[in-house]
This record gives C-alpha cells, structure tokens and sequence, in this order.
C-alpha cells in the first residue's frame, strides 16, 4: 500500500463529491443553456456550485467564472486583462515574482514578447515578495501584477493582504489602475481566503482538482467592475469570457468539494499542522538536508514539507521512494540527461550543490501520524545511504 504525500499535486476525490456528481452524469445530463427542464435544472445546478465556491472565497456568486482549470484561469486574467489594457491604451507593465508556477510565468513571458515591460521581483531566503520592494516596481505604466497566493515547490503563503494594500495605494498615487491577479491554486480549500476584506485583489484562480474535486474543472473570480476580454471564442457561457458548455457534474463537484472544505477547515488545518511540524523536525535535523519556505507554519501551506538535499537528485529520489512505497514530487528534472535546477530554489539562492535535490512531501486529509512515521524511517534509511554513496565516490 503506497503512502500517498503528493497533494499539491493533486488529491483523492471525496466520496461525498463523487455522490454529488453522479447524477449529473445520468438522469440529470441537461445543457444548462438549454431552456427545457432539464436544461433549467441543470442550470440551477451550475447557479447552486457558483454560490458554494463563492461562499468558500468571500466574494459574490456573480464574480465566480467556471474553467477548465488553474492554468486556464490565470490565462485568461493575465492575458484577458492584457487585451483590455492595449485596447484601451494603458500602460503595458506586468510585475510578478520570481518563483510563480509557469502557467503565469508562460503569459507574463508572452506580453514580454509582445512587446511589454516585464519586471519579476525578488524573494527572500523563505519565498516572501517584500512588499516595500512591490512598492518600488510600479510606475504610472504598471497595469498588471500577478503574484501567486501560496507556493507550490516550498509553500510560502505571500502576504497578500500587504501587496494589496501597496498596490492600491500606488494606484491612487500614480493615477493608475491597477489589476491585481493571484493564483491561489494551492491556497483555495486549505487556508481561509475572505475576498470581502481584499478590495484590491481583482482577480483570483482555483483548481478543482487540489482539493478533492476531479481534475478538469477550475474557477476564476473576477471582482465586479474589473475589466477583462476574453481570449477564447465560439459562445456566450460564463458571460462570454469562458465559452463552452460547462462540464455539468464537475461544476457540481467543485461547488461540493468547496463546500466541505469550508466546513472542516480549521480542523483540518491543525490536523495537518501538527503532521507537518514532525516531518519538518525530524527531517531537519539530517545532515545534508535544508528544510526550504517558511518555518513558521502560520506562513506556510499547511501539510507542506520541502527540503532541499545537498548533492541530491530530486526526480532519482523520488524514483527511489516510490520504489519504497511514497508517493512525493521534485521541481528538478531532467531532460535529455542534463538535471534542470529548481527556478523557485534558484530564486532562493541556495548553493548550487542543493538546487537540483528537491523533495516536496504535501499532506492532505486522508493521510495519518503512522503514514508520516513509517515514510520518515524510509526517508532517512534513503538520505544515509545517498551520503554513503557520495563519500564513497570521494574517496
């Protein structure tokens, strides 16, 4: 039986939105834009889940768009927002960060190609953008900036009750209007997220699939009176800005696993808090081992653990572990047999003995304290016989 620590990957659908889902699957399979029964049933389905998920974010059910997924909502926020901004003559500056996940790294690349300033700002040794340092990147031609909620590789939760302030503020100095976007793919359904008290985030990204929703169903919240054109065309769903029939029992299951994840947060959170706290004790007290992100776990995804493992292979560690029955994930890769560095690490200026040996192990409801035992004598089994290896290849 395998010991399942790859959540920020993604999770194990719940039973409970699974059962919700199947009769959208069957009896009730109506095209919500159909104006029959069925269709109308099916329609008050989507309306019922745009409500659930946006109770979980604090925001109206009318700022809430359904997608296909994270990367199709911060698509269509960066770049959407980006056609608005050249139709309507506006600055063309994008400031994000330096560890943001490459489905807004991709976009931000693109305008740069485009032809637009692109500004990416540092972090500190635990991930954090400074927001004095956000401060000092806007300019009166700054009209976009993306910085993500959370880290996936070392799970920094970024202050973004702080960026937000800068960034209105500096709106009002500069005259400017500002779109603030954040991919909270790994924060939504793990840490409370209250939208009504974040007047300066104009935009938002989810993905079902991080919290026990199937994959292929993502929102986007776009705060009312926050301008963005779409990208996609063909028809008129989700105000025209995500067109497509909506994928009925996932909008459903969305809706539910939002739902439950508000329900139990803070009881989960502490479960997961106090899992997380062990593996990070322990781990860090290996030789050779670097625990990465915060260490305050009040600032850091809860269940989220990464190291970073001197003269390490991420992607041959974690071949390693599976092999011993855990399931964990590595930035690093390898391609055409040159090992790439993590860029999230990298941005963390770790020596460059450490940057290729990264091991994320991520927590979720299902997992116990007896999982966490059982995978740290296998991790320290692994790690002692890798220095073996290397002492032995120094000789």
């Amino acid at each position: 039986m395998s010991i399942y620590f790859d959540n920020s990957a993604t999770t194990k659908v719940r039973k409970e939105v699974i059962e919700a889902m199947l009769p959208y699957l069957s009896e009730q399979f109506g095209n919500p834009s159909s104006i029959h029964s069925i269709g109308r049933a099916s329609h008050k389905a989507v309306a019922n889940a745009r409500k659930q998920v946006a109770d979980m974010l604090g925001c109206g059910p009318t700022e809430i768009y359904f997608s296909a997924c994270g990367t199709m909502s911060n698509n269509v926020a960066i770049l959407g927002r980006a056609r608005f901004v050249a139709a309507n003559g506006m600055g063309k500056h994008i400031i994000t960060s330096a560890i943001e996940h490459p489905s807004v790294m991709g976009p931000c690349k693109l305008l740069e190609a485009e032809g637009w300033k692109l500004t990416f700002l540092p972090v500190d040794r635990e991930g954090f953008v400074e927001p004095e340092a956000l401060r000092q990147a806007i300019s009166k031609e700054t009209s976009i900036v993306s910085i993500m909620w959370a880290n996936n590789e070392i799970g920094t939760i970024q202050p973004i009750s702080e960026l937000s302030r800068v960034i209105s503020e500096e709106s009002k100095r500069h005259g400017t209007e500002i779109f603030f976007h954040t991919d909270a793919v790994q924060a939504s359904g793990k840490v409370g997220i209250d939208l009504s008290k974040l007047d300066g985030v104009s935009a938002l990204s989810i993905s079902g699939h991080k919290f026990h929703a199937p994959k292929g169903i993502g929102a986007l919240f776009l705060r009312k009176g926050a301008n963005v054109m779409p990208i996609t065309f063909g028809g008129g769903q989700e105000k025209a800005l995500l067109p497509g029939t909506e994928g009925l029992a996932n909008v459903v299951a969305l809706g539910k696993a939002a739902e439950l994840a508000s329900l139990d947060l803070k009881e989960l959170t502490d479960k997961l808090k106090e899992l997380q706290l062990l593996l990070i004790d322990e781990l860090g007290t290996i030789s050779g081992v670097q625990i990465t992100g915060p260490r305050d776990l009040d600032k850091r995804l809860p269940g989220h653990v990464s190291i970073a493992v001197e003269n390490g292979e991420g992607e041959a560690m974690v071949m390693q572990l599976d092999m011993k029955g855990v399931c964990a994930s590595s930035a690093s890769a390898c391609h055409s047999g040159v090992i790439e560095p993590s860029h999230v690490l990298s941005a963390l200026h770790l020596p460059c003995s450490m940057t290729k040996g990264s091991l994320r192990l991520s927590l979720g409801r299902f997992n116990t304290r007896e999982e966490c035992d059982d995978a740290l004598e296998i991790m320290k089994g692994l790690l002692a016989g890798q220095k073996r290896t290397l002492a032995g290849a120094s000789k």
